[in-house]
């Protein structure tokens, strides 16, 4: 059988340790990518605040749902926490609870971000001055969840969608 040539180059195999570099390289980028997923899943700094019971029962949260009875949410002074899930602790009980709403007392506070402490603790306030140092709110539900009689002191942190808290052994 007789060949014609076709202007093409015959096609050489790619060389082995090509192949094996390419495959390494993958490698470290999935296992790059891995991490990065873990990494991201796992919960945020704790963060030591007073809270505060919002109330406000038929009014709107800065997502615009309209605060029932049983809504089980909290506020934390930013709007880049908004629908985020935080997870609260209060004595021996957690719940872990969307952030739904901005507040107390400042708009644009995220405290938690750069290691810092609430503005409300040093009086200052967007729009009015502070009459406590809360840094962060809680809805009636979540506050009777978590057993508080009056103003307390909470610990908060933010956690993935669908985190659960283990109980303690």
């Amino acid at each position: 059988m007789v060949r014609v040539a076709s202007g093409r180059k015959p096609r050489r195999p790619v060389p082995r340790r090509r192949r094996l570099l390419v495959g390494v390289l993958a490698a470290i980028v999935t296992a790059l990518v891995a991490w990065t997923c873990q990494s991201e899943r796992q919960p945020g700094a704790w963060q030591h605040v007073l809270a505060t019971r919002e109330g406000l029962i038929g009014s709107r949260t800065s997502t615009t749902m309209i605060i029932r009875k049983g809504s089980m949410f909290v506020a934390l002074p930013d709007r880049s926490a908004l629908r985020r899930e935080v997870e609260v602790r209060y004595r021996d009980r957690t719940v872990v609870v969307p952030v739904l709403d901005v507040g107390p007392w400042n708009i644009d506070d995220a405290y938690w971000d750069h290691d810092a402490r609430p503005a409300s603790e040093s009086g200052h306030g967007t729009y009015r001055t502070p009459v406590n140092t809360a840094g962060i709110d809680l809805s009636d539900p979540v506050f009777a969840a978590l057993g508080l009689a009056d103003n307390d002191f909470v610990d908060w942190r933010f956690v993935h969608r669908d985190y659960v808290v283990l109980p303690k052994l």
